[in-house]
């Protein structure tokens, strides 16, 4: 007798989309569950992360310099003076001994750790970005830097001048207080997870609730309908089917659970040749075929 595990093309069935989705909205609310554990976890992670880093409000101030090439001698200087070379540049030895020279109250590493530039389309303007903790330390570093640009330029011969051209005051930058964002991204998170969970479980799961989750497992065997009024029509007499040679099995029962009874029977020389689910849950049937009560 042919079982579900004689057919090769059981591990490739199509998914029933009417059965998933009616299955998906029973448990939507574990998936709801999921997006709001995966918030609260998403906003305790920064929390502790917050707490173990230094836990304070970061601040920076920026300024922007002007930068003159030498162009009548080094056509070609500025091509090589581009943000990336400008990044290098700042955190060079040279540039941090003009910083050093302007006798601020910091090391060379808290220099490093601090400075950071960008460049916009205009190759010329140079935006100097010095941030952290201590906000005296930053102004410190600031104005050190406002000094050395100008004597960098006296160091290279494809620059005639670096000066200063617009200034920014100090601002709360909040590096440590993104709690919003790691909360939304934990519902993100638990919103993927518990979908992809889902989906797994429903391929896994080998239940039968309708005709067509029965046919696609037992395709030697005839359904013979439910023990409902949303399907009370039976093919026992066209198929000449006595009453013992039914399998009535309880609606939502595994297949394996079917197979094993069908075994059972197979053993007291009785072959099953229609199958009829009981205890069936008619208003999940009557949304799955589109009914609606007589």
């Amino acid at each position: 007798m042919a079982t579900r595990f004689n057919d090769e093309n059981y591990m490739n069935e199509t998914m029933d989309m009417r059965r998933f989705f009616l299955c998906l909205k029973t448990r939507i609310w574990m998936i709801v569950l999921c997006v709001f554990v995966g918030a609260l976890i998403g906003a305790g992670a920064y929390k502790a992360y917050y707490s173990i880093t230094d836990g304070q409000d970061r601040y920076q101030r920026s300024c922007d310099f002007y930068i003159t090439f030498n162009e009548a001698d080094h056509p070609n200087g500025m091509d090589y003076y581009n943000a990336y070379t400008w990044g290098q540049f700042l955190l060079d030895d040279k540039m941090i001994e003009h910083v050093m020279d302007f006798g601020g109250k910091y090391t060379k590493d808290e220099i490093k750790a601090a400075v950071t530039s960008r460049m916009m389309s205009d190759y010329r303007v140079l935006t100097v970005i010095v941030s952290g903790t201590d906000t005296r330390k930053i102004e410190a570093i600031y104005e050190a830097y406002k000094f050395a640009m100008p004597q960098f330029a006296q160091d290279v011969e494809e620059i005639t001048s670096i000066s200063v051209w617009s200034e920014d005051d100090m601002i709360k930058i909040n590096d440590h207080t993104r709690t919003f964002n790691a909360a939304i991204l934990g519902a993100i998170l638990g919103l993927f997870i518990s979908s992809l969970a889902w989906a797994l479980y429903y391929c896994m799961d080998d239940r039968i609730y309708t005709q067509s989750d029965w046919c696609r497992r037992f395709k030697d065997i005839a359904f013979l309908g439910y023990d409902c009024e949303i399907y009370d029509k039976e093919s026992s007499g066209d198929l000449n089917i006595n009453d013992d040679e039914i399998l009535f099995l309880d609606w939502g029962e595994h297949a394996t659970a079917a197979e094993y009874l069908i075994n059972e029977k197979k053993n007291n020389r009785i072959d099953v040749k229609g199958i009829k689910l009981v205890d069936c849950n008619e208003a999940f049937l009557r949304k799955y075929y589109g009914r609606s009560k007589s």
